[in-house]
C-alpha cells in the first residue's frame, strides 16, 4: 500500500511540475489592454532593452481642424521622441537591464519594444469644460498607442498592449500639441511601469 501511495504522489508531483512551466505571467494591470506570453520574468533571460520610436503612420486624427492638423505635423516628431525618451529613462531607473537604449541594433540577449500611435484626439471643448474629469474618454484630449515586446533574436512576441492617455491638461486653452507632449511623457512612464512588472 505504501508503494502505491508513493507512486501516486510521484505521478501527481511530476504532473504539477510539468504544468507549472506552461502558465504565462500575470498581467501587470498598468495599461488599458495587456496580453502576456512570457512564461518567466525577463530578468531571467534578457540583459538588453531597446526602444524603437513609435510610428505615427496611419494615425487617426480626431476633432482637429486643418490648421491644427498642420501644426500637429510639425510637433509629431517631438511627441514621438518624448515618448521614447521617457520609456528609456524610466526603464533604466526601475530595472537592472545592463543596457537600455533607443533606436539601436540589438546586441546581447535583447528585448525590443516597438509600437505605434493609433490616435490623436483633440477632444470636445464644451464637454471638457462642463463635464471635466467625468467627460467620456472620446471627448477628452488624449493619445492612443499600441505596442509589443519581442525577442530580438527570434522575433517572438513576449507581450502586447494598447492604451489611451488623457489628462486634466486637456482643459487648457491653446494648441493641443503641447498637451499631447505631456501625455506622451506620462505614457512613457506608464509603459516603463508595465515593463518593470514583467522584468
Amino acid at each position: 500500500m505504501k508503494k502505491i501511495i508513493s507512486s501516486l504522489l510521484l505521478v501527481v508531483s511530476c504532473a504539477v511540475l510539468a504544468h507549472a512551466g506552461d502558465t504565462t505571467l500575470s498581467k501587470p494591470d498598468v495599461l488599458g489592454e495587456e496580453k502576456i506570453f512570457l512564461m518567466e520574468k525577463m530578468s531571467t533571460k534578457y540583459d538588453t532593452f531597446i526602444v524603437k520610436d513609435f510610428t505615427t503612420e496611419g494615425v487617426e486624427i480626431a476633432n482637429m481642424d486643418k490648421d491644427e492638423q498642420e501644426k500637429l505635423k510639425e510637433v509629431k516628431p517631438e511627441i514621438v521622441s518624448t515618448l521614447t525618451e521617457n520609456i528609456v529613462k524610466y526603464v533604466k531607473k526601475n530595472t537592472d537591464f545592463k543596457k537600455v537604449a533607443s533606436n539601436t541594433s540589438p546586441t546581447g540577449k535583447a528585448v525590443i519594444l516597438e509600437g505605434k500611435f493609433t490616435k490623436f484626439n483633440a477632444g470636445h471643448g464644451a464637454a471638457k469644460v462642463f463635464l471635466g474629469w467625468m467627460a467620456p474618454e472620446s471627448t477628452k484630449t488624449n493619445i492612443s498607442v499600441t505596442g509589443r515586446l519581442i525577442d530580438a533574436k527570434t522575433g517572438k512576441e513576449l507581450a502586447t498592449f494598447s492604451d489611451t492617455r488623457s489628462g486634466s491638461e486637456g482643459g487648457s486653452v491653446g494648441f493641443v500639441g503641447i498637451v499631447f507632449k505631456i501625455q506622451a511623457k506620462d505614457e512613457g512612464e506608464e509603459i516603463a511601469k508595465f515593463v518593470k512588472k514583467l522584468y
